[in-house]
């Protein structure tokens, strides 16, 4: 289970939550699956209009891109970030 003990403020917020935050991406992308899977459910039931349920999951398959498009987006500049950070050799002095 994903920690979500928010009460201490980290130095770098971004990089602290980042599992968290792709833990809770994994579970909407799990969720707009079910959703896609229970449309087709619904689909072969035959009582809704077929064309009706393909637009119902097209809308529900064009938000989970555009979701994925913007927070991913966002992770990818903290990533860049890190990776910058992280891969700079630190501070030495030679003696």
């Amino acid at each position: 289970m994903a920690d979500t003990d928010f009460s201490s403020t980290p130095k770098d917020p971004g990089s602290a939550y980042k599992p968290l935050v792709y833990d809770l991406l994994n579970r909407l992308n799990a969720s707009f699956a079910r959703v896609h899977r229970n449309m087709l459910l619904l689909e072969k039931a035959g009582i809704f209009d077929p064309l009706m349920m393909q637009v119902l999951n097209r809308q529900s398959q064009r938000l989970r891109a555009g979701a994925n498009y913007h927070l991913l987006g966002t992770l990818r500049g903290i990533e860049e970030r890190d990776r910058e950070r992280f891969g700079q050799p630190p501070n030495e002095q030679d003696s």
